[in-house]
């Protein structure tokens, strides 16, 4: 595979790496593909929803989860979801309104869940909210206990996670409602990095941007979707591969306060929004005109939306 070494910069010189050139992909669900939803309420829960979607779709049923921050199915359909105490429950397939976990463990010693992502060799990564990745090998069980911590200097409060086919591990870093500034000179922070496999080093990509506070992110194959909630909030979107020219494209600026955000097969993209328990479908070619094409309000009740993803 062709590498190309690089030399990122953002208004200042951050870090210097290599990047495989190869292009990103989103995983295919099969013909059947689901949307799951969860609410980060006591009792909350994980709804899922049939793709396509339509704006008076009902949910099929409710995984029964309290306080979710975020879910993350993995490809054979089992599904990983995260409460605001660091805690983690593990559902196998095949899900339904009476399933029950099969693993229930801590994400190390972490207080709250980020966003979690699988590996194509099936371990389970947890964002921390805190200045760390951990990781989980398989079978997750109830004494299931980090293989590998991620970190970096600049990392603070490490909440969205994503993965290329290449394996590179897309992180955003950003504090509760604020964006991270860099007061201590270049390189002491970063609201988006990129780890290379192993993982063991610097970030290959590291940058500050001004005005965000980044959440969860998703990839297409050719764009990275960051959920800000700064300010008035949107989308920033990022085109791929990363270069040294690297910088928001442009912002989607209707999303209402979007704490998730995922993509399916078909390039669709998907923003959770908190501030109204909605979820928005953007279809492409997206662009910083993209009006939603769909919105669905997820629940009729009460539901703080805080994590959305697409699994079997």
């Amino acid at each position: 595979m062709a590498r190309r070494c690089v030399v990122i910069l953002a208004s200042v010189l951050l870090t210097v790496g290599c990047q495989s050139s190869s292009s990103t992909t989103v995983p295919s669900f099969g013909s059947n593909p689901h949307l799951y939803a969860g609410n980060d309420n006591t009792p909350g829960g994980v709804l899922q929803f049939t793709l396509p979607l339509t704006a008076g779709e009902a949910s099929n049923f409710a995984v029964a989860t309290n306080n979710t921050v975020t879910v993350t199915p993995d490809g054979s359909g089992n599904m990983a979801v995260g409460d605001n105490a660091g805690h983690i429950t593990y559902f196998t397939s095949p899900l339904g309104s009476t399933s029950t976990a099969s693993a229930t463990f801590n994400n190390g010693a972490a207080s709250n869940n980020g966003q979690f992502a699988f590996s194509t060799a099936g371990s389970m990564y947890a964002a921390t909210v805190a200045s760390s990745v951990n990781v989980f090998a398989r079978p997750l069980t109830n004494a299931s206990t980090p293989s590998q911590n991620i970190t970096a200097a600049g990392l603070v409060s490490v909440i969205g996670l994503a993965f290329d086919s290449a394996q590179n591990l897309y992180v955003s870093n950003a504090g509760a409602g604020t964006a991270i500034t860099c007061s201590s000179g270049a390189g002491t922070c970063s609201n988006l990095a990129v780890f290379a496999p192993p993982y063991t080093g610097a970030p290959i990509f590291s940058t500050n941007v001004a005005s965000t506070a980044y959440r969860k992110i998703g990839l297409s194959s050719t764009q990275l979707f960051a959920a800000n909630v700064a300010g008035a909030g949107g989308i920033d979107v990022y085109n791929l591969p990363i270069t040294a020219a690297s910088a928001p494209a442009f912002r989607i600026a209707d999303a209402q306060t979007p704490e998730g955000i995922t993509v399916d097969t078909n390039g669709n993209l998907y923003a959770g929004n908190l501030s109204n328990a909605t979820v928005t479908v953007y279809a492409p070619p997206l662009s910083a005109a993209s009006a939603p094409t769909v919105t669905l309000t997820v629940s009729a009740g009460a539901f703080s939306l805080f994590g959305i993803a697409i699994g079997p």
